[in-house]
């Protein structure tokens, strides 16, 4: 499965790539993260690719994705061209206004009024993401969370991805 995440500077887009990417290797799965974002550090594009297989990977970067996580218009504008014609377009519905089928929920907002903090955005939409996928296990997410956020914000950023897994099991 080829995954990009896309959107703006300080939405915490390449954690949440890196976070799966972790995910996926404690499960024994093959996995290629890689990043691109803008020499802006916020405001500008971010993007990360996660690529997970049980087979070999030999590609380094997301040649089509199977499913595009847009968090931002930027980000979604930026790279939507390389979403599958068939792929699953996941957005925040507040933030993002795509031109193909979708399906998403408002990230940002759930976010903030479940942690009191925007900046968890990128967890609540992962969450998601691995609700509507199953392409890896809710505990690796939680595993790779606890191994990967800043010490101290490990229950905060587990509780924002559990708000994102519940709203994506509606």
């Amino acid at each position: 499965m080829q995954v990009r995440f896309a959107g703006i500077g300080g939405q915490g887009v390449v954690l949440a790539g890196v976070i799966l990417g972790e995910a996926a290797a404690i499960e024994g799965l093959n996995v290629v993260q890689t990043q691109d974002y803008s020499s802006a550090s916020r405001g500008g594009h971010s993007i990360a690719d996660v690529i997970i297989s049980r087979e070999p990977i030999y590609d380094v970067i997301v040649t089509e994705a199977d499913v595009l996580v847009a968090l931002a218009q930027l980000g979604y504008d930026t790279v939507k061209d390389e979403l599958r014609k068939d792929g699953l377009l996941i957005i925040d519905t507040d933030l993002v206004k795509p031109d193909r089928d979708y399906i998403g929920a408002p990230f940002t907002r759930l976010a903030e009024e479940n942690t009191g903090l925007a900046l968890t955005v990128n967890m609540v939409a992962l969450g998601y993401f691995v609700a509507k996928t199953g392409v890896v296990k809710k505990e690796s997410v939680e595993e790779a969370i606890r191994r990967r956020v800043p010490r101290g914000t490990e229950e905060i950023n587990i509780k924002a991805f559990r708000v994102g897994y519940e709203e994506g099991c509606r």
